[in-house]
């Protein structure tokens, strides 16, 4: 039978409810919360399952008349989060719920969500490394390659910086990679805002080094949250990743977190040279997936892509 499902304009979700749901994962990712989505996205709804026993994000937006949605710039996995078991069917319920109301839906599915067999979504790699064991034992987890790129860092007068702020990981992150990708000034700077205010929340912590010319090499911005630990940004001068700099900082995260029951998440790594790097400290893949609904008109139709199903 199919969900009977809600759909809650954003000014009257009840955060605090909703909030509980996606915890309800016992090492939740951050991108459904609330107060993550307040800062990520300009316009968000929610669809609820009974007493926000399950939730799904929905971003509503227009183009040429036609309501359309997709994730916004900073988010990964979108749901459906559950504090019950759901199946595959309940996950087509949502999806097909959301496109009551819109024409086009990219749905980005959270790990471990249970997917219907006849969809052809698409698999997207995800690595997480658990932390449990002390850091000798994760350290000889580490691939040969990760291993001679700590030895080179370490051998290099790189000195941590207690005081880089999340601009500065951000401008480094825009001068080495921004052209290489399609994000926007705007997306960066409402993705500027939702880091600052995890920041001032403790809820993420900066980690850098500089060479010995005091300059900028390398910065991370993790987001710490309920037993996880989330790469939200890497960003490294040429000269840093020559040297291994990246390297170093996420080992720094590893020694910090070893021995506890945690989850460091290098957030998405689908492109092969990013993969084999974060496999390289032993982590192993938690995909997600991507689904696409696409009832544009005929007209419309060919400019998006085609439904996954």
């Amino acid at each position: 039978m199919p969900l009977n499902l809600k759909y809650i304009p954003q000014e009257s979700i009840d955060f605090e409810r909703w909030d509980r749901c996606v915890s309800a994962h016992p090492k939740p990712q951050p991108y459904g919360f609330s107060w993550y989505l307040n800062w990520v996205s300009e316009r968000w709804d929610g669809i609820v399952y009974g007493d926000y026993e399950a939730v799904m994000p929905i971003f509503p937006k227009r183009k040429n008349g036609l309501g359309f949605t997709t994730r916004p710039y900073g988010t990964q996995a979108l749901g459906p989060f559950s504090s019950i078991l759901l199946d595959a069917q309940a996950t087509e319920d949502f999806v097909k719920f959301a496109m009551t109301k819109v024409r086009y839906g990219e749905f980005f599915l959270s790990p471990m969500v249970q997917i219907p067999g006849h969809w052809k979504s698409q698999k997207f790699s995800n690595y997480v490394l658990p932390t449990h064991g002390c850091y000798e034992e994760l350290v000889a987890k580490y691939s040969s390659q990760t291993k001679r790129n700590l030895k080179k860092a370490n051998q290099i007068k790189l000195a941590p910086g207690s005081w880089t702020t999340v601009q500065d990981a951000l401008r480094l992150w825009k001068h080495s990679t921004q052209e290489k990708t399609n994000i926007t000034d705007e997306n960066l700077a409402r993705f500027e805002k939702v880091l600052e205010f995890c920041v001032y929340q403790k809820r993420a912590e900066v980690l850098s080094v500089f060479d010995e010319g005091n300059t900028l090499v390398a910065a991370q911005v993790w987001i710490t949250y309920a037993g996880r630990s989330t790469l939200l940004v890497n960003a490294s001068s040429e000269y840093g990743k020559s040297i291994g700099a990246p390297t170093l900082l996420i080992d720094q995260m590893v020694h910090s977190k070893s021995g506890m029951d945690h989850i460091l998440d290098f957030e998405g790594s689908s492109i092969p040279g990013l993969a084999r790097f974060y496999s390289g400290f032993g982590a192993i893949d938690e995909p997600f997936f991507f689904h696409v609904e696409n009832q544009l008109p005929l007209w419309a139709r060919w400019i998006k892509p085609k439904t996954t199903r």
